[in-house]
């Protein structure tokens, strides 16, 4: 069983690299206004995400549960802060920066609420709780080095206090969405794992929603439903990225109740930020400095460490 958990988190990781791509190659080629391109992403992938959970994962049944649904609603909130906030990050200052906090964010918070809360047991042990923060912090640290390339736009911009107060709303995003997705599965008031295809529903059509309504307002009505206008190229990484994160989501709320999340978590941000820094340096012939090698290095003996030690000592 175990060897099948792993086998779902290494598809996991491919999946959300895969989406991470599709994103860039979406925006890259959507012909509306550049700050719309993530609003009609969300409401896009938002529908899709629940069609496809609906139709492909829950059989067509969708069961009524009060507190799910308003798990789902917040974590929607979540979603859609997350967006906004790495939105605005990016504008004001380095890339490298603003995905240190929000990889920190989707870590550190999730656990401190699993520790919390009783539901991990990767801290069970002096020695666990020793590898497992020296190698948190070695990963954190080693985010800035992998994100850090010579084109950063925001580099030269500086760090002011926008920019400070963005990274924190996108880390607070991040980790709060790490959490709702567990709390969910951890809740029998919330239906546990059994209504786990109900909260994605619920998250991604309140996020279609919220994205939706908001961008009426921006665009002050009509103008609104001509962003949606794409070209062939566009359609088609909106549609591959919208079903990609379809298949990725429910896969992660199948793998939760049977991983720690200090491990699922660390894992699925540092793996899906190594390989998208593969993939541009690749495919897209972006190229990698000393300090974004070093990085990568760092990361993977942190991540190889984090699984492997405790497991070697026990032994």
């Amino acid at each position: 069983m175990q060897f099948i958990v792993w086998l779902g988190v290494i598809l996991l990781v491919l999946l959300y690299t895969m989406q991470s791509l599709f994103t860039k190659l979406y925006t890259d080629r959507y012909p509306g206004k550049a700050d719309m391109a993530s609003s009609i992403l969300t409401v896009v992938s938002g529908i899709t995400v629940a069609v496809v959970t609906f139709f492909c994962f829950e059989l067509c049944q969708f069961t009524f549960n009060g507190w799910c649904i308003l798990i789902g609603v917040l974590n929607a909130v979540a979603l859609y802060g997350y967006n906004y906030f790495i939105v605005k990050a990016s504008q004001s200052g380095p890339y490298s920066i603003l995905m240190m906090f929000s990889l920190a964010g989707g870590i550190i918070i999730p656990i401190v609420a699993s520790l919390v809360m009783g539901w991990d047991e990767a801290w069970n042990t002096t020695f666990r709780v020793i590898v497992n923060v020296v190698c948190i912090a070695a990963i954190i640290s080693a985010v800035y080095l992998v994100s850090n390339r010579p084109d950063d736009r925001g580099a030269k911009q500086g760090i002011t206090l926008g920019f400070i107060l963005s990274c924190l709303g996108l880390a607070i995003c991040n980790g709060v969405y790490g959490i709702f997705l567990t709390l969910q599965q951890q809740t029998a008031a919330a239906g546990g794992e059994g209504n786990r295809g109900e909260m994605v529903i619920t998250t991604f059509i309140a996020a279609a929603v919220i994205s939706f309504v908001i961008g009426l307002v921006k665009e002050k009505g009509r103008q609104f439903f001509k962003c949606f206008k794409q070209t062939k190229g566009s359609a088609l990484f909106l549609a591959l990225t919208s079903v990609v994160f379809a298949l990725a989501i429910n896969l992660i709320v199948i793998i939760i109740p049977y991983f720690d999340t200090t491990i699922l978590y660390t894992i699925d941000n540092s793996s899906v930020l190594i390989m998208s820094v593969l993939i541009s340096w690749i495919f897209f012939k972006e190229k990698l400095t000393r300090m974004n090698v070093i990085g990568i290095v760092i990361m993977c003996a942190a991540l190889v460490s984090m699984n492997l030690l405790p497991a070697i000592i026990n032994l």
